[in-house]
């Protein structure tokens, strides 16, 4: 399998949000995307992270993909039941992005409504997910202990995250 670890040159900018960030709890942050949803209508909605897809999930939210491990801040989380009409069971370890977990990635987004689950670790995805979404698009994930991240997938975001895989190394485990 192949996969891709972040040049240590960005790893810095991958500890930034990538885009907007809604400070607050979920109950804050969730309002606030509910009012940028209905003013900017995105073409498809990405949720990366098990918090971000439960508290959607919660308000009500209607998202196309989204990505889990059962994990959040290196602890399990609390089950919760999505039901979905296809999901998605793929590998990818912890700091880097497979291969087949991106292509996994691709394939889902041509789905209504697609669930991934991830053995490993899903942070990262959301590159992949940020450069697989049609334009006008959102893409969600938590910063830790600040709030929600929502990209708003334009070609300048889309390019910058093609810039940092591009430069990411090639590993063949």
């Amino acid at each position: 399998m192949i996969q891709l670890r972040p040049n240590p040159a960005d790893l810095l900018r991958l500890k930034e949000p990538f885009g907007r960030l809604l400070p607050g709890t979920p109950a804050k942050t969730m309002s606030a995307l509910n009012q940028i949803i209905s003013q900017t209508r995105p073409r498809r909605i990405a949720a990366v992270g098990d918090v971000v897809s439960r508290e959607t999930l919660v308000a009500g939210i209607t998202v196309n993909l989204r990505i889990i491990d059962h994990i959040s801040m290196r602890k399990p989380t609390a089950a919760f039941n999505l039901r979905v009409r296809k999901t998605y069971r793929i590998e990818n370890p912890p700091g880097v992005i497979a291969l087949p977990a991106w292509e996994t990635i691709k394939q889902a987004m041509k789905e209504d409504e697609a669930l991934i689950v991830v053995e490993g670790e899903e942070d990262l995805l959301a590159l992949p997910c940020i450069v697989e979404s049609p334009d006008n698009s959102l893409v969600l994930y938590g910063q830790p202990s600040k709030g929600l991240v929502v990209v708003d997938t334009n070609p300048e975001v889309k390019n910058e995250a093609s810039l940092i895989l591009s430069r990411m190394s090639r590993e063949e485990v």
